[in-house]
């Protein structure tokens, strides 16, 4: 079977969870299939669209570049007709008998279209809300999850994207200034006229929030098949009517078992401080200041935090890896750690006795929880999305009000507290899914 995985990024230019992930899964099919990677990259110095075909570590790999510098519309952050033309012609030259998608951002809905009108069948893991939500992670500008998600909401947070400077805010102040209009005795048409004009670009703006909800929908409609590594997220898109609920299943994530073979955790000395860590990315969405703020509050001879990982940048939070280092002065017990390896982890948890996920948005499957499971760590954790499934219901771990400092102080200081409890916890962890077990499922799925 000749399988080609398409997503917005992929190693070595980019190692978040869903880039490690479909670089464990390609390798596990590649074993048995014709496997081949198109994922987007952004060099300035090479030509927009233009397509470079290489090897990634074994793995045939199409990369195509796109720095967005010709971007013109909103409309062309999800829908662009070269990136699909220049997919449709990958497609031409590769022949796979199936496409899984990961992720379209980047790329173009239509790429999804491209593989529609070749006959290849279509596969679509979900790993955010991008098809729901233009930020990804269903996270409003202020770091509140969004649950209610109305258009009007999309056009506060992506107003700049959308020509619009201020949105609901903007649009209420102007119009509270014109109130003396009312005195006037204007004639009713003209008084409407121009008491509407403020929210003009507005309107313009939630069309283009529906228009992106058109052709997300258009390209659902196209796909064979969703995955969703959680019923969390499952539960989410078919809630809301984004995904047929007979075209998607749930198959959590596969990872690959051979680094963890032999792992031995370092033993914690009697009496000696709780050893917590945190790994990924630091970004706002992750709640890594969150876990800051909490761990400030701790007696330094109750727990330690090793910060594992590096800053990317986010909109609006132009130097949050300065404001963590602020937070993490004079606080000796706090130690940010730097970039690693997916190989280093193994090394990194075994000087850990529990890792922390306090993430503010409705993670899915977390990479980092199926990786402390496969170091035989609990997990503490934001009690929302996917981290309440594999935590909360598992019971190998606990879990905490999200985006409360205190209650995820309160967490680890009983954790500190009470050594019992953390072996109970740690006799809950569940099995990890083994990436080569997960690839025959899915290309069970495949034949189906």
């Amino acid at each position: 079977m000749k399988i080609a995985h398409a997503l917005h990024a992929f190693p070595p230019d980019s190692r978040a969870g869903s880039e490690n992930y479909v670089e464990a899964l390609a390798r596990a099919q590649a074993e048995r299939h014709d496997v081949v990677v198109f994922h987007r990259t952004a060099d300035s110095a090479r030509p927009e669209y233009a397509v470079d075909d290489g090897v990634h570590e074994g793995l045939r790999v199409a990369r195509l570049n796109r720095t967005f510098r010709d971007l013109a519309s909103f409309a062309e952050t999800y829908e662009s007709a070269p990136a699909a033309r220049a997919f449709g012609a990958f497609l031409d030259r590769e022949r796979p008998d199936v496409v899984h998608f990961h992720h379209v951002t980047c790329l173009s809905t239509t790429c999804v279209d491209e593989a529609k009108r070749r006959g290849i069948r279509v596969v679509f893991t979900l790993h955010d809300f991008w098809l729901a939500c233009p930020r990804g992670q269903r996270l409003r500008d202020d770091l509140a999850p969004c649950p209610s998600h109305a258009r009007a909401d999309c056009v506060r947070c992506v107003a700049m994207q959308l020509r619009v400077r201020g949105g609901h805010a903007r649009a209420r102040a102007l119009l509270e200034r014109a109130r003396w209009l009312a005195d006037l005795r204007l004639p009713r048409a003209l008084y409407r006229r121009i008491a509407a004009r403020p929210f003009a670009r507005e309107d313009d703006a939630v069309a283009q929030i529906a228009a992106r909800e058109r052709a997300v929908r258009a390209m659902c409609e196209q796909v064979d098949l969703f995955v969703s590594p959680s019923h969390f997220l499952r539960g989410v898109f078919v809630g809301e009517g984004l995904v047929d609920p007979a075209r998607i299943v749930v198959s959590d994530n596969g990872f690959d078992l051979a680094p963890w073979k032999g792992f031995a955790r370092a033993p914690r000395t009697a009496g000696a401080p709780l050893r917590a860590a945190y790994l990924g990315t630091w970004i706002p969405s992750k709640g890594v200041h969150l876990l800051l703020e909490a761990f400030r509050g701790i007696d330094p001879a109750r727990a330690t935090l090793d910060v594992h990982g590096h800053a990317v940048p986010f909109d609006g939070f132009d130097d949050y890896e300065g404001a963590l280092r602020r937070l993490a002065a004079g606080a000796p017990h706090i130690r940010l750690g730097a970039r690693y390896a997916p190989a280093d982890v193994p090394r990194l948890l075994a000087a850990a006795d529990v890792l922390v996920v306090p993430s503010l948005w409705y993670e899915n499957s977390p990479l980092t929880i199926h990786e402390a499971f496969l170091a035989g760590l609990p997990v503490v954790a934001a009690d929302h999305g996917g981290q309440r499934e594999f935590v909360g219901d598992t019971g190998a771990g606990l879990v905490f009000a999200p985006a409360d400092a205190r209650a995820l102080r309160a967490a680890i200081e009983r954790l500190a507290a009470d050594p019992a409890l953390l072996d109970r916890l740690r006799a809950r962890v569940p099995a990890v899914k083994d990436v080569r077990d997960h690839a025959r499922e899915l290309e069970a799925m495949y034949a189906a």
